[in-house]
């Protein structure tokens, strides 16, 4: 048996164009071209792969069998190929990197700017979206790679963690919360206006828990979809607000305040993740490799 990529190629474009004028255009071959390399594939296998009628054709069962396998096949070699070029063209290499707005804002933009002193020609992507889309975006490819909060996975994501913090407080300076101490326990914030994230992130079922008191929840004075806002709000004196202690560190502030929280002591993971079936390119895994050195000073609890 000598199946070869042309012919698979071909038997898939035919079925994604549906017909064999569209898919011969694409692959720049005549139309008779096209339907034979698809007799000959059906003549390696033994099996008619595609019914043909005047108006339209359809897959056989044998062809269904095929098509998946056929199509994993070219991603495969596709892929290799890439990643053969990167090594050989690295410097006009993209990357892609899926993470909050916060991070994106307030910590990202000097691992770039380190990443491109070393690696000046390729272009790094950041998409700036909510915690509970960037799973889905790097699951499609539309990312290399997501870097936060990823409590539970759906799908099949290679994933490190970078950064380990205790969960802590950011208080507007003026308080007394702010000026009396460095740590405060979760009972402290009883009575306080608090400012929360909305639900859909993930952060809210872990911390409403502990702001519980005598079967109570405190007082949620405001509710924001972004940690960017949230900080905003504090620095206004509005309220307080939970967050990791890396926000503590990456806010400079003179009108907020980070104290750390305690009793009990709750950890928050911000973690890298990446497709499990396809493996990083060279340009993002030096992309990588920065990104874990810069996350190296925050990563302090």
């Amino acid at each position: 048996m000598n199946i070869t990529l042309r012919q698979l190629r071909a038997f898939v474009e035919v079925i994604h164009s549906g017909g064999f004028t569209a898919a011969a255009r694409k692959l720049h071959l005549t139309q008779s071209a096209t339907s034979l390399l698809i007799r000959e594939l059906e003549q390696q296998l033994g099996l008619a792969l595609v019914d043909r009628t005047t108006r339209q054709i359809a897959l056989t069962d044998a062809g269904r069998e095929l098509f998946d396998s056929a199509e994993r096949i070219l991603a495969d070699v596709e892929h290799a190929v890439a990643n053969t070029q990167d090594l050989v063209q690295k410097r006009r290499g993209r990357v892609t990197i899926a993470t909050t707005p916060f991070l994106a804002a307030n910590f990202l933009p000097e691992v770039i700017a380190k990443f491109q002193l070393s690696h000046p020609a390729i272009s790094v992507r950041i998409a700036d979206l909510p915690t509970e889309q960037l799973v889905r975006v790097v699951d499609s490819g539309d990312a290399d790679m997501g870097f936060g909060v990823f409590p539970q996975l759906d799908v099949a994501l290679e994933r490190v963690t970078l950064l380990r913090h205790n969960l802590g407080v950011m208080l507007p300076a003026v308080w007394p919360l702010a000026q009396r101490r460095r740590r405060l326990t979760w009972a402290d914030l009883d009575g306080q206006p608090m400012i929360g994230l909305v639900p859909a992130g993930g952060f809210r079922s872990l911390v409403d828990p502990l702001l519980h008191r005598e079967g109570e929840l405190a007082s949620l004075k405001f509710e924001v979809g972004h940690l960017s806002t949230a900080v905003g709000l504090v620095e206004a004196g509005l309220g307080a607000t939970v967050v990791p202690a890396y926000v503590g560190a990456l806010v400079r502030s003179t009108r907020a305040r980070f104290r750390a929280l305690n009793d009990p002591v709750i950890q928050r993971q911000i973690e890298l993740v990446w497709r499990a079936t396809r493996s990083l390119s060279p340009s993002a895994s030096a992309f990588r490799s920065c990104l874990e050195t810069c996350c190296k000073p925050l990563q302090a609890g």
